[in-house]
């Protein structure tokens, strides 16, 4: 399977089936008597300190495996300066630094010659890595097409999906309950919407090929795989409202509906907490918080703020008031949420952890050349890990094998504060659902809270990674992080609601993520559960292109799409 990013087996003696995913080699021939210390800086690890690789010994050839995802500076001294070297300090024993572009299974030699500086030179090119991802497109479009044409050909077609929201069953398979007197039907883009977090899901907590554009952010910065979460939690947020005014209009009591979000919310974390034991329930060490428990705090918090600040008596006499009408109707729900914001602010930058900075909002560790090591996260980070115990948190970081810093748990308790301003925010847009009646005033809105949240976000990082006021930052969930996910959010619905319910284009295509939407809990809990196990998953010997592994990513997502679409078939809903 590597005809794609293909290369040969063997060079020089080298093994390179024994390089994984974006790596290289690097022979430094060394024809000095003198003994040289090798130290690299990724550009992924920000104002961190150079960290030592390999010593170069004298009169041989030393070999040396480096990641190529992200760009790196090399630098050879003449002393052994420990694990890090602080790359502010000049150096008098520096011999040679450089910048080197190195890709895919290349094969590269730097060269210490008896005089004169040393040379780098490219023994072997590398392999193309993102033609992969044309291949594997082409060949999802053929095998869409190859199925419709099955679909068409050999199967009787089944009830349609507006037939399919008119059955009953549906009415309890999802929170996605409207109005009767606002909107005549069950609204498909909400599910498609689901659909697509749910799927993008799947395929990030696969492996995503592999692709560090893919793969979560380090620590500032918005990643594909940093999109999927907090547009799950949005549409959770959207259906609240539609929910909760659907169970008011049939009388349900109020003592019940609040008996209902205790019960999803804990059902939620206790399934989360379950998860966190599949490789094992030791206590000593269990991790408390997950996806799961972040979507029960939330839903639980801001269902009852939903519900006891609800406003159905809010005049729209004027134009202006009728402009703002569905933010009128949760004006003091938005005092609660700004509330929470202004707490959240107040810890994070007036409030500082031992031994650290008041508004330190970095990974610790050698980050800023080790002046805040134990720092990680700064007063969320030391909240999370006084009240849980750093035992308890997630492990395996990648801001500890970049930055060596401490435990710091990306759905860790503090950050439950803005998760819920994420929450809220579909709230918002659910609100909007239920005042206006026509698709034009709900586009409209939401395209204006789009663009509005991501002009605050480019305030708020003065459209920068690092150097912002607030940089975007899934591991804290960070008010930028929110406001942009969010804006993305409102924007990417607009679009689904245009093409699928004004427009109704595409709807064969739709439903690929339509039937996953409509049963999103029991594909992630699913897909947790059985992800190492065939026929979920597969390997082979070798697995180290981004070809391959793109292959088996998205064999995954197509396996639980199909199951999707059987549980569809048979009427099988499940919603927590």
């Amino acid at each position: 399977m590597s005809w794609i990013e293909w290369t040969d087996n063997k060079f020089r003696g080298l093994d390179l089936t024994q390089l994984k995913v974006d790596q290289a080699y690097l022979n430094i021939s060394n024809h000095q008597s003198q003994k040289y210390f090798l130290y690299s800086l990724s550009e992924e690890c920000i104002k961190c300190p150079f960290r030592f690789i390999k010593a170069i010994r004298p009169e041989n050839d030393t070999l040396v495996k480096l990641n190529t995802n992200k760009g790196f500076e090399l630098r050879l001294f003449w002393k052994d300066h420990g694990q890090y070297v602080d790359p502010k300090i000049v150096n008098d024993d520096l011999f040679w630094s450089g910048q080197p572009d190195f890709g895919e299974f290349g094969v590269y030699d730097l060269l210490i010659k008896k005089t004169g500086p040393a040379m780098l030179e490219t023994a072997k090119q590398p392999v193309e890595t993102l033609s992969s991802i044309l291949f594997i497109s082409i060949f999802l479009i053929c095998f869409y097409w190859i199925c419709k044409v099955i679909n068409i050909v050999y199967i009787s077609r089944p009830r349609n999906a507006q037939e399919a929201t008119e059955n009953p069953i549906q009415e309890s398979s999802s929170d996605n309950e409207l109005d009767a007197s606002k909107v005549k039907k069950r609204l498909r883009s909400l599910d498609i919407f689901r659909g697509v977090a749910i799927v993008l899901m799947i395929f990030v907590n696969s492996g995503g090929g592999h692709y560090w554009w893919i793969e979560h952010a380090v620590w500032n910065g918005l990643h594909f795989a940093d999109l999927v979460f907090p547009w799950f939690l949005f549409i959770m947020g959207v259906c609240i409202p539609l929910s909760i005014k659907s169970q008011v209009n049939r009388q349900i009591p109020i003592n019940s509906i609040v008996r209902k979000i205790f019960k999803r919310s804990i059902t939620l974390f206790f399934l989360g907490l379950c998860l966190n034991t599949l490789w094992g329930a030791t206590f000593q060490n269990i991790r408390i918080f997950g996806v799961l428990q972040r979507f029960g705090v939330a839903y639980l918090v801001v269902s009852l703020i939903h519900l006891a600040f609800m406003n159905n008596s809010v005049n729209a006499e004027t134009r202006i008031q009728q402009l703002f009408y569905d933010v009128r109707m949760i004006w003091r729900q938005w005092l609660v949420i700004l509330s929470l914001i202004a707490v959240y602010l107040i810890f994070i930058f007036g409030v500082n952890a031992p031994n650290c900075d008041r508004g330190y909002l970095g990974p610790g560790g050698i980050h800023e050349y080790m002046s805040h090591k134990n720092c990680t996260g700064g007063i969320a980070g030391y909240i999370d890990r006084t009240i849980l115990g750093s035992s308890h948190l997630y492990q395996r970081a990648k801001i500890r094998s970049v930055y060596d810093a401490l435990p710091f748990d990306p759905e860790g308790l503090f950050g439950c504060i803005m998760t819920c301003v994420q929450v809220f925010l579909g709230v918002q847009c659910g609100m909007t659902l239920i005042v206006y009646a026509t698709a034009k005033e709900r586009l409209r809105r939401w395209i204006l809270w789009g663009l509005g949240l991501l002009a605050l976000s480019c305030v708020l990082t003065l459209f920068s990674v690092n150097d912002g006021f607030i940089p975007i930052n899934k591991n804290l969930w960070s008010l930028s992080f929110v406001t942009v996910t969010a804006s993305l959010a409102f924007l990417l619905l607009s679009l689904i609601y245009y093409l699928v319910d004004v427009k109704n284009i595409g709807d064969d295509f739709w439903t690929i993520f339509l039937y996953p939407g409509m049963n999103a809990i029991v594909l992630y809990v699913g897909h947790s559960v059985f992800h190492s196990m065939w026929p979920f998953h597969w390997s082979l010997d070798v697995m180290n292109t981004h070809f391959v592994l793109l292959l088996e990513n998205l064999y995954t997502v197509i396996i639980w799409i199909l199951i999707s679409h059987w549980l569809y078939h048979k009427k099988i809903f499940y919603n927590v």
